[in-house]
């Protein structure tokens, strides 16, 4: 979807706007780089704790049916969190090419024992977040 130059022009951009934003989730600002169905990647500003060593660009994989972090990643600087996102990113298209191909009733595919275990690694932490 992206070229690496543009995704790390994306990331700063969004991190620019993360600024500026009143786009709060859990305490953290957000901004969205990408959306596969239910599924987005997104930039978030780490908390900040003085006594902690803080990567400052976060992207995260957020299953937005499920309400939980699938996946995330750091980078100290843009390059290394382009490369990041662009992981994240390839997962969720995978993910949302699973979900439709399972809703029209496509045979298993040979990533589906994959999804299976996202899907089980995700509703474990659901059921642990109520």
């Amino acid at each position: 979807m992206f070229q690496n130059n543009a995704l790390e022009l994306r990331i700063l951009q969004l991190y620019i706007w993360a600024l500026n934003s009143n786009s709060v989730i859990d305490g953290c600002r957000t901004a969205p780089v990408a959306r596969y169905g239910a599924y987005e990647v997104r930039l978030v500003e780490p908390l900040l704790d003085a006594q902690c060593d803080i990567i400052p660009f976060w992207v995260e994989l957020f299953d937005h049916k499920n309400a939980v972090t699938i996946d995330s990643c750091g980078g100290y600087d843009f390059e290394e969190t382009a490369a990041g996102a662009a992981a994240l990113m390839s997962q969720a298209s995978v993910l949302h090419r699973h979900e439709i191909a399972c809703r029209q009733g496509v045979k298993c595919c040979s990533g589906c024992r994959q999804v299976r275990e996202v899907n089980s690694l995700t509703a474990i932490v659901a059921e642990n977040r109520a």
